[in-house]
C-alpha cells in the first residue's frame, strides 16, 4: 500500500496539469492585503473579489482534485504477486513432503475495448465540468460584487440627496425667520420650517446608516471592511442605449448555464461509452516460476484467464447511460429555452428603465427645477404661499429620488443580464 501510494505521488507531482499553480484567485493561499482605503471604482472592487474572494478559492480546489482524477484514471491496473504453497502437509503420500511444490506467480490484468483511454474521457470531461463550474461561479461572484457596487453608488447618491433636501430646508427656515422678524410671515411658516429641518436632518442620517452598510456588504466580497471605503466612482445617471433581443440570444451558447448544460451532457456521453466498454471482457495474464521439494525440479508456468460473458453484460447500466445521456440532451434545450424567456423579460425592463430615466433626465427634472425657481422668486415677492414652495422643493426631491432609483434599476437589470450571458453588454 505504501509503495502505491508512493507511485501515485510521483505521478501526480509529474504531471503537468496537477502541478501547475492556480492563479489568485481560484485557491492559491495569500496573505492578507493590505485594507483598501479612499475611493473605490467598479474596476477595483472586480479585481480585489476576483484575488480574495473565499468563494472563488473553495472552487479552485475542486478544479485541482479533477486534475488529480484525470491523472488517476489514466493509471494502468496493478501487477498481482501470489505465493501459493502446496502439498506442504497431508498423510499417505503426502506425508513427507514428497510432493511439496511452491510455485511464484504474477498476473496482471490487461483492459480491452479502450477502457483506460475512455476512464481518462470520462475524468477530462469531469474536469470540463469542474472548470464549467467554476467559470459559472466567478461570474455570479463578480455579478453580485457589481450588483453591491450599484447598490453603494445609489445609496451614496441617496445621501447626496438628503443633504440637498436638508439644505433647502434650512435655507427656507432661514427665510421665513427673516420674514417673521420683518413682521411679513408669520410663527407659523417658521414652525412648518423647523419641522422640515429636523425631518431632513433625520433623513440624512437614516441615509449614511443605510450607505455605510451598503459599503460593508460590497467590502464583504474581498473579505475587506467597509468603514475603508470613502466614497463609491461611478456615474448612476449613464445610461446606454438596450441591446436587442437578436443580439443577446447569439450570446446564450456561450452562456455559463449552457455551458454547463452542454459539459454536462458530455459528462454522461462520456460515461456512456465507459460502462458500454465494460461489455468488453478482460483477460488477465500470468507467469508463473514452480519448484519442487528438491530445488533442482523447477518449472515455468502460464496462465490466462478471461470471464464468460454470458449472464452479465451491463445490459441494465448500458440502459441506464444511456437513458441519463438522452435526459442530458433534453437538459440543454431547456436550459436555452429558459434562458431566452428570462432575457426577453430582462430585456424588456430594460427598455422601460432606459426610456424613464432618458426621460426624468432630459425633461422632467428640468421642469421640476424650473417649478422650484419660480417658487422661490413668487415666495419672495409673496404671490405664492409658502405651501406652495415647500411643495415645489418636495416634488424636485422626489423626482431626483425616482432618477436614481431608475438609474439604479437599469444598471441592475444590465448586471443581470450580464450574469446569465457571462458576457458583458
Amino acid at each position: 500500500m505504501r509503495t502505491q501510494l508512493i507511485l501515485i505521488a510521483l505521478l501526480l507531482s509529474t504531471h503537468p496539469a496537477a502541478a501547475a499553480p492556480i492563479e489568485a484567485g481560484t485557491g492559491e493561499t495569500l496573505g492578507q492585503p493590505p485594507p483598501f482605503r479612499g475611493r473605490v471604482t467598479l474596476q477595483q472592487a472586480l479585481d480585489m473579489t476576483l484575488e480574495r474572494s473565499p468563494q472563488l478559492a473553495a472552487f479552485g480546489w475542486e478544479v485541482r482534485a479533477s486534475d488529480a482524477r484525470v491523472v488517476q484514471a489514466g493509471l494502468r491496473p496493478n501487477p498481482e504477486l501470489s505465493v501459493n504453497p502446496e502439498n506442504f502437509v497431508g498423510s499417505g503420500t503426502f506425508a513427507k513432503q514428497v510432493q511439496f511444490q511452491n510455485t511464484l506467480q504474477l498476473s496482471q490484468l490487461v483492459e480491452l475495448g479502450g477502457k483506460r483511454a475512455l476512464r481518462t474521457k470520462a475524468a477530462e470531461a469531469n474536469r470540463e465540468q469542474s472548470e464549467s463550474q467554476y467559470e459559472a461561479k466567478r461570474v455570479e461572484v463578480l455579478a453580485a460584487a457589481t450588483l453591491d457596487f450599484i447598490d453603494a453608488v445609489s445609496d451614496e447618491a441617496g445621501v447626496r440627496l438628503a443633504k440637498l433636501a436638508l439644505d433647502q430646508a434650512r435655507e427656507l427656515e432661514t427665510t421665513v425667520q427673516d420674514r417673521a422678524r420683518a413682521s411679513v410671515g408669520s410663527p407659523l411658516e417658521v414652525e412648518r420650517a423647523s419641522v422640515l429641518t429636523a425631518r431632513a436632518e433625520v433623513a440624512v442620517g437614516q441615509a449614511e446608516r443605510a450607505f455605510r452598510v451598503t459599503k460593508q456588504r460590497l467590502a464583504a466580497n474581498w473579505a475587506g471592511q467597509g468603514e475603508h471605503i470613502e466614497s463609491v466612482s461611478g456615474d448612476l445617471f449613464v445610461v446606454k442605449p438596450v441591446p436587442t433581443l437578436d443580439a443577446l440570444y447569439a450570446v446564450i451558447p456561450r452562456a455559463p448555464d449552457q455551458r454547463l448544460a452542454v459539459a454536462a451532457s458530455e459528462v454522461q456521453a462520456a460515461e456512456a461509452a465507459l460502462i458500454r466498454s465494460r461489455a468488453v471482457a478482460d483477460i488477465t495474464v500470468a507467469g508463473a516460476w514452480r519448484q519442487g521439494r528438491d530445488w533442482e525440479d523447477q518449472s515455468v508456468v502460464a496462465a490466462l484467464s478471461f470471464p464468460l460473458k454470458v449472464f452479465d453484460r451491463s445490459q441494465g447500466d448500458i440502459a441506464a447511460a444511456d437513458a441519463r445521456l438522452e435526459r442530458s440532451k433534453l437538459d440543454t434545450t431547456s436550459v436555452e429555452v429558459r434562458l431566452r424567456v428570462v432575457l426577453f423579460g430582462l430585456q424588456q425592463e430594460m427598455v422601460s428603465a432606459n426610456d424613464a430615466a432618458n426621460r426624468l433626465a432630459a425633461q422632467i427634472i428640468p421642469r421640476t427645477e424650473k417649478t422650484l425657481a419660480l417658487a422661490r422668486k413668487g415666495f419672495s415677492q409673496g404671490i405664492y404661499s409658502q405651501l406652495d414652495l415647500i411643495d415645489a422643493q418636495r416634488t424636485l426631491v422626489e423626482v431626483r429620488r425616482e432618477h436614481i432609483q431608475v438609474a439604479a434599476r437599469y444598471h441592475r437589470l444590465v448586471a443581470e443580464v450580464e450574469k446569465l450571458l457571462g458576457a458583458s453588454l
